[in-house]
C-alpha cells in the first residue's frame, strides 16, 4: 500500500478540508507520486493520518471515485485507476449548499426513497400552479429580447420587492434593492464586495454550508458563535468583539437552517447594538421569513439597513428552480454591488423577473403562502412526535419551518450511519457539514417536508 506523501502544514487551508485534501491526492496521482494501481489508506486510516473524521475521509474517497481517479474494489479498499491517475491536475467540484454534492454522487446509484436532510420543499409542495399561470401570462405580451437588462435587475420586481419591505416596516427606495440569481449569488456578492482575505468574520455554529463555503474561499478567519434557542449567543460575540475586530456577522434569523430557531427581538437588538459600538456590518439572510406564522421583526427593519445587508429570495415560497432573489442594502454599497454582478454575469435573467414578478401579484399567491404555513405546522408537529418516539433527541422543537436538528441515538460514526442510512434509501445531512470549523457532530439536518413518512421511522427504528 502506498501512503499518500504527508505535506509539512504551514497554516490552516483557507478552502475546506476535504477540498483541501482531494486537491493533494489528485495532484499526487498526477505526478506519479501515487503510482496507478497503487493501494491507498483505508478510510478510517486516512482519517487518522490526517487528523479528519471517518466522514470527511469517505467524502474525499468518494470525489476522487466520481471522478475516475480512484476505484473501490468491493472487500478489499481503493486504489488509484490506471490511466485518469495520469491526467493533469485541474478543480473538481466541491460540496456546495444544500446539493451535499459528494454524498449524492454515491447515493445516485441506491433508490432513494426519503431525502430527510435536503434543503427544499418536495416539488408538490412548491407553487407549480402558479408557475404554470405566470408562463401563460408572459406568452401573451412581448418579450424583452435584445440586450441583457440592468445589472440592477427588473425594475417591476426591484418596485414589488420595495413594497414588500415597506409593508414590514423597512422604508427604502427601489435603488437599495439588487435582484440575484437566488440568495447564493447575493451572499457570494456581499462576501466579494465587503471582505477582505484576513478579515475576521462571526458565523452561526452550526450555519449554512454554502455560506461557509464562500467565506473560507474567500480567506477569511471565521468565528463561530453558538446558535441558541433565541438566536445566536451575543454575550459570546461581545466578548469575541472586545478581544479584536470583527468586520461582519452573518446570521440566518428566521426559521434558521438547520436549527429551525428564530432570533428573538432582545437578542436582535442587542445585536444592532454590538454592531454600532464596534463597527461591526451585519449580513442578514432571511430567506425563510414568509414561511413563519407570524412576521417577524428583521434586524434589517430595526436598523433600517444601515449596517445590515439583508437578503432573501422566492426558493422557499415559489420554487427552488426560479433563481431569483435579491438583497437590500445601504444606498452607498449598491452600485459596488451591482459592479461586481455585471463583471461575473452581466446581470441576472429578466425573463425569470418578470415571471417571478406575475407570480407574487397574482391573486391566489397569498392562499398558497397561508396554506404552506399551515402545512409546514402541522408536518413539524407529525415529525417533531415521530423522531422523538424513534430515539432522536431535539434541540429545539420551532413551531413551522422547515428544518430541525437532532442527534440520533446510534453511538456508530457518523460516516457508518450515512451509508446505512443509504442502504435503507434514506439521505441524511451530518452535522459536520454545517460546523465553520467542519468538527464532527452527533447532530443532522431534518427537513421535515420530506420525513413525514414510513421510510426514515424504518430506519431509525432498526439503528443501533
Amino acid at each position: 500500500m502506498v501512503k499518500p506523501v504527508q505535506k509539512t502544514p504551514t497554516r490552516p487551508p483557507t478552502g475546506s478540508l476535504r477540498r483541501a485534501l482531494v486537491t493533494e491526492l489528485r495532484e499526487q496521482m498526477a505526478s506519479n507520486a501515487l503510482p496507478a494501481g497503487s493501494a491507498l489508506p483505508s478510510v478510517r486510516a486516512l482519517a487518522r493520518d490526517r487528523g479528519i473524521s471517518a466522514f470527511t475521509a469517505a467524502e474525499v474517497y468518494n470525489v476522487l471515485t466520481a471522478a475516475g481517479l480512484i476505484e473501490a474494489r468491493r472487500g478489499t479498499g481503493y486504489f488509484v485507476a490506471g490511466a485518469s491517475a495520469r491526467l493533469p491536475a485541474s478543480p473538481l467540484p466541491s460540496a456546495t449548499g444544500d446539493a451535499l454534492w459528494e454524498r449524492r454522487l454515491e447515493a445516485k446509484t441506491q433508490p432513494i426513497l426519503v431525502d430527510a436532510g435536503g434543503g427544499w420543499l418536495p416539488a408538490a409542495w412548491q407553487y407549480s400552479e402558479g408557475i404554470r399561470a405566470g408562463l401563460r401570462s408572459l406568452a401573451r405580451h412581448t418579450l424583452p429580447m435584445e440586450g441583457y437588462g440592468s445589472p440592477l435587475g427588473y425594475e417591476g420586481l426591484r418596485v414589488h420587492f420595495q413594497h414588500q419591505l415597506a409593508s414590514r416596516g423597512l422604508a427604502l427606495n427601489p435603488e437599495q434593492v439588487l435582484l440575484t440569481q437566488g440568495a447564493s449569488q447575493a451572499l457570494d456578492l456581499v462576501v466579494r464586495c465587503c471582505l477582505s482575505p484576513g478579515d475576521r468574520v462571526a458565523v452561526e455554529d452550526p450555519g449554512y454550508p454554502p455560506t461557509l463555503e464562500l467565506l473560507r474561499n474567500r480567506g477569511v478567519r471565521l468565528i463561530p458563535i453558538p446558535r441558541l434557542a433565541q438566536g445566536p449567543d451575543v454575550e459570546l460575540l461581545a466578548k469575541a468583539l472586545k478581544r479584536r475586530p470583527i468586520r461582519a456577522f452573518f446570521t440566518n434569523s428566521t426559521l434558521q437552517n438547520p436549527t429551525g430557531t428564530t432570533t428573538e427581538l432582545p437578542v436582535a437588538r442587542h445585536l444592532l447594538d454590538l454592531a454600532e459600538r464596534y463597527d461591526m456590518l451585519l449580513v442578514e439572510d432571511d430567506i425563510f421569513c414568509e414561511l413563519a406564522p407570524t412576521p417577524n421583526l428583521s434586524l434589517a427593519t430595526l436598523d433600517q439597513c444601515r449596517r445590515v445587508i439583508y437578503i432573501s429570495s422566492v426558493s422557499k415560497t415559489i420554487s427552488p428552480s426560479l433563481r431569483v432573489g435579491y438583497l437590500a442594502a445601504p444606498i452607498h454599497l449598491v452600485p459596488q454591488l451591482a459592479r461586481l454582478k455585471a463583471l461575473s454575469a452581466l446581470a441576472s435573467s429578466e425573463l425569470s423577473e418578470r415571471l417571478v414578478l406575475d407570480v407574487l401579484t397574482q391573486p391566489h399567491y397569498r392562499r398558497h403562502l397561508e396554506a404552506l404555513r399551515k402545512r409546514l405546522g402541522a408536518t413539524q408537529a407529525r415529525v417533531q412526535q415521530t423522531l422523538i418516539e424513534r430515539g432522536v433527541e431535539l434541540a429545539y422543537r420551532p413551531a413551522s419551518g422547515m428544518f430541525l436538528w437532532g442527534r440520533l441515538r446510534s453511538q456508530q460514526a457518523v460516516s457508518k450511519v450515512w451509508r446505512s442510512a443509504v442502504a435503507a434509501g434514506v439521505l441524511l445531512a451530518p452535522g459536520e457539514l454545517f460546523r465553520p470549523e467542519g468538527r464532527v457532530s452527533p447532530y443532522w439536518r431534518f427537513n421535515v417536508a420530506h420525513c413525514d413518512g414510513d421510510a426514515l421511522s424504518r430506519f431509525l427504528e432498526q439503528l443501533t
